[in-house]
């Protein structure tokens, strides 16, 4: 089992002390998510078990392509992940110049994690159609390979259009930095089978992932991609310590890494990951 470090909520003051310590204490990864805006007000409330999401409007969010352009100058091995970019919410020529600016000066260390969103007001504050998310989400996928992989990429899409252009550098990881695809309704494991190397899932008990495992394996043999490597993380909970006996069951139920976050505090963080890396005997 691999273990990621989730950083969104350690205080920005703290984050190159704790991402130097993360390295070397044997963490495999640093993981950054995204909100652009926290509305005060939702309509239609969190789609999780709670109804509540797991943040309040003056939680702190940064930027997540500059912060790990920050975080890949402190650090030399681990890898660094987006979990998630909300990939709609965004041009796709300018989140591509995002990617393969952390993906080039990082030495191919990026991993990009995007989903659709699920905030119906974060779109609208923006400025971005809510409804067609998933749509756009299929066609910036699209997007983004072109542009990675083409010497001079032209694109006509639905939603996006692009003249013949020059687009340099590319990623160092070649075709693309791995896309794993979150979310956890039909659309999102359907994308995830045809489009992306990996899947995101959230705080699921492991019955419930080896099922969506499953489900995932069985849409891939139907698009013919099944041998094609892939990889599986999943996102523990806030505050949750190494418990031997939880991660040999996610890595039974077919999981790859765990992203944890394991302080209730974002000031007990450093003291944290130490903890967490003797009990998981990390180094």
């Amino acid at each position: 089992m691999r273990f990621g470090l989730n950083i969104v909520p350690v205080r920005p003051g703290d984050l190159g002390a704790v991402a130097v310590r993360a390295e070397e204490l044997g963490f495999e990864s640093l993981w950054t998510g995204e909100h652009v805006l926290t509305p005060v007000r939702l309509g239609d409330g969190y789609p999780g078990p709670t109804g509540k999401p797991p943040f309040s409007p003056d939680s702190r969010f940064l930027e997540p392509f500059s912060t790990l352009t920050y975080l890949s100058a402190v650090t030399s091995r681990v890898r660094l992940g987006t979990g998630v970019i909300i990939l709609p919410l965004h041009s796709p020529a300018a989140i591509a110049r995002a990617i393969v600016t952390v993906d080039v000066l990082s030495g191919g260390r990026l991993t990009l994690g995007v989903g659709v969103g699920w905030m119906r007001e974060e779109f609208e504050a923006v400025g971005q159609d809510f409804t067609n998310r998933g749509r756009r989400t299929d066609e910036m996928i699209n997007f983004l390979d072109t542009v990675f992989a083409e010497h001079r990429p032209s694109f006509d899409g639905e939603f996006y259009h692009l003249p013949e252009v020059g687009f340099e550098p590319k990623p160092v990881q070649r075709p693309r930095p791995p896309l794993l695809i979150g979310g956890t309704g039909p659309a999102a494991l359907r994308r995830a089978a045809r489009s992306g190397d990996g899947w995101i899932g959230g705080n699921q008990a492991p019955p419930r992932i080896a099922e969506t495992v499953a489900e995932i394996r069985d849409l891939r043999a139907e698009n013919g991609g099944d041998g094609r490597p892939f990889e599986v993380t999943v996102i523990l909970g806030w505050g949750q310590q190494y418990e031997a006996d939880l991660v040999q069951d996610y890595a039974a139920a077919g999981v790859d890494r765990l992203m944890v976050t394991p302080w209730a505090r974002s000031s007990e963080a450093m003291s944290a990951i130490e903890q967490f890396a003797r009990d998981a005997r990390l180094a």
